[in-house]
């Protein structure tokens, strides 16, 4: 079974409506949480990193997009074991769900980088030409989140408890991702490490538009977008794969 962008559309539309409709404030209350992130992160360590100019913008890009990564993945990994019932009674391509879960958080996630942008540029802490570099910078980080996605899925299917490994990574990767310090505090020994991150090279061209305000260098955004692009085609064979004996465990 194929993918369909109408079946994708209903699901990612559905998500947003469920997100939302609840709250009082709507998409103000998703907010709350990265911005207490961010306060809290400022008031703690800004005096800290004087090197880095507007510490809390800084700070804000890696926590929208360090949230996206984390509550795709954690979301991701629940998707087919909760829409078990539909999957067992309508034809429907099972890639549909950890994809929707994806998009439904990226859309969140480039209105929350839009509002910042608007803000930002307000107060000319943002330069607004920036932007579509910014627009083109996700491009990366959505192939590799949904690349992690389809497989933790997948996987989580036949083994529930890797939800539980992989949410103690996720909690690392916070700390070993320049979320709230900057790259050159690392030690030389472990630059290399660092290097081998895929968020360090995901959040760079973002933190590059949104708030050193430069262009991203082109050549390495190319790369890294081809690396996830083929990342993503990989996992995408996986799932096939795998899905092949969903019905015994769904």
């Amino acid at each position: 079974m194929t993918v369909t962008l109408d079946g994708l559309h209903v699901l990612v539309a559905r998500a947003l409506t469920v997100r939302y409709r609840r709250s009082s404030l709507g998409f103000a209350w998703s907010l709350l949480q990265p911005l207490m992130a961010m306060a809290i992160l400022t008031a703690v360590f800004a005096q800290v990193f004087v090197s880095i100019e507007r510490y809390p913008i800084y700070v804000i890009v890696g926590v929208f997009v360090w949230g996206f990564f984390s509550l795709t993945l954690v979301q991701a990994m629940d998707s087919l074991l909760g829409a078990a019932p539909i999957l067992r009674r309508v034809a429907v391509a099972p890639a549909l769900f950890p994809l929707a879960v994806v998009a439904a958080n990226l859309v969140h996630l480039l209105l929350s980088l839009a509002l910042l942008a608007a803000v930002g540029a307000a107060f000319g802490l943002v330069t607004l030409s920036l932007v579509p570099a910014a627009l083109l910078a996700l491009l990366p980080l959505g192939l590799f989140t949904a690349a992690l996605a389809l497989v933790l899925s997948a996987v989580c299917v036949f083994f529930h408890d890797v939800r539980y490994f992989a949410e103690g990574i996720l909690l690392i990767g916070f700390y070993a991702t320049p979320v709230m310090y900057p790259p050159s505090i690392v030690p030389e020994r472990w630059t290399a490490l660092l290097t081998l991150n895929p968020m360090v090279w995901l959040l760079a061209p973002l933190r590059d538009a949104l708030w050193a305000g430069v262009c991203p260098d082109l050549s390495r955004l190319f790369t890294t977008t081809l690396a996830a692009a083929l990342a993503a085609a990989a996992a995408a064979l996986v799932f096939q794969r795998l899905s092949r004996r969903f019905y015994l465990y769904l």
